[in-house]
């Protein structure tokens, strides 16, 4: 039997960002096995191949005019179809709309959110059997970021943070797709407020790694 394959698409966290990181270089990264991906790799085994596709900054929708190249839907179609043939795509994006200079609110995030996941259901043929299995998960609230290097950028948006899971939900029911609420399963580092601390990512990769295997039980 052919390998479940499995694109998670996301951002610095997906990426493996390590909140001791300053702005400055050198940047330095969770290793593979360290990171929720990695995690949900060796939870589910060898009859599944996990795609990290992780990038600094990414945006739901939004161009940003400053970190160039960070649109997740500029991105979304090629990805999948350059790792096709896929069993599921787990989108988890939405931090990076937080930030200040896009000025949008919760539902915006969450309706971006949202277009990605009709994109990917629209793409059946690069999924196995043309079964589109799609996870969207609402990333978690923000730490006490207003402290950290990170507050001229997020700074004043950690109570907007907090409002996004009820429209993640509202998409998720919208387009029919799986979804999962990562602000009820892990927090923000203290030292950034923004990213995950290795203890996070082993938290989240197997929390997912159940919730994966429930959803292909489902699927049949």
């Amino acid at each position: 039997m052919d390998k479940r394959r499995i694109l998670v698409f996301g951002d610095s966290n997906t990426w493996g960002w390590n909140p001791s990181n300053t702005l400055k270089p050198p940047i330095v990264r969770w290793s593979d096995e360290e990171r929720f991906t990695g995690v949900m790799q060796k939870e589910l085994g060898d009859g599944y191949t996990v795609i990290t596709e992780g990038l600094n900054g990414r945006t739901t929708v939004w161009d940003d005019p400053i970190e160039e190249y960070r649109c997740g839907k500029a991105v979304l179609i090629p990805l999948l179809d350059s790792h096709a043939p896929l069993d599921l795509v787990i989108i988890m994006l939405g931090t990076n709309d937080l930030k200040r200079r896009f000025s949008v609110t919760p539902r915006d995030i969450a309706e971006g959110a949202g277009q990605l996941a009709a994109k990917t259901l629209c793409q059946v043929y690069d999924f196995r059997d043309q079964k589109p299995e799609v996870l969207l998960i609402c990333p978690p609230r923000l730490g006490d970021v207003g402290r950290t290097h990170f507050g001229p950028v997020f700074g004043g948006n950690e109570d907007k943070s907090t409002q996004l899971a009820p429209f993640y939900k509202e998409m998720a029911d919208m387009y029919g797709v799986h979804f999962l609420n990562a602000d009820e399963i892990v927090k923000s580092s203290k030292t950034d407020g923004l990213h995950w601390d290795a203890d996070q990512h082993e938290k989240m990769g197997k929390v997912l790694a159940e919730e994966i295997e429930k959803i292909f039980d489902r699927a049949g």
